[in-house]
């Protein structure tokens, strides 16, 4: 129930996304990194899930967080993540987003984890790792 902290980070574009900005819908909140297998595996499924709900009601946004080799990812590392079929925002953060104690940061134990944020932005659902049919039994929750 409590509420995330905002962030600004660039997207694909280059253009500067808040996490604020989609208030008003669901958003599941794919925090990765580009060496992770399940994370690359998952990329395009995020879409789909956006598909099957309305993009009127729900956001995916990927926010990667290292690049093949550990370092905060590019905007090349950004449009490479595109070519695995994701979705659009994919966005570039580092480790200063993580915090193991959830106190100034996301909580993240392994990659990916993925955090669900109601449309009144309170943090509703988090998970390390994936199941799809749990994420999307969330949304519906929300929806």
């Amino acid at each position: 129930g409590d509420h995330p902290c905002n962030f600004k980070l660039y997207d694909q574009s280059g253009d500067e996304v808040e996490l604020y900005d989609f208030y008003g819908k669901v958003i599941i909140l794919d925090l990765s990194a580009m060496w992770c297998g399940v994370c690359v595996n998952i990329a395009p499924v995020g879409e789909d899930i956006v598909e099957e709900f309305g993009r009127e009601n729900v956001v995916w946004i990927t926010v990667l967080i290292e690049d093949e080799m550990g370092n905060p990812p590019d905007q090349a590392d950004l449009q490479r993540w595109l070519g695995y079929g994701a979705g659009e925002p994919v966005l570039a953060g580092d480790r200063s987003l993580i915090d193991p104690t959830a106190q100034n940061g996301y909580p993240v134990a392994g990659w990916p984890t993925v955090v669900i944020i109601d449309k009144e932005m309170r943090l509703s659902h988090g998970v390390t790792g994936w199941s799809e049919e749990l994420v999307k039994s969330w949304v519906l929750d929300l929806l």
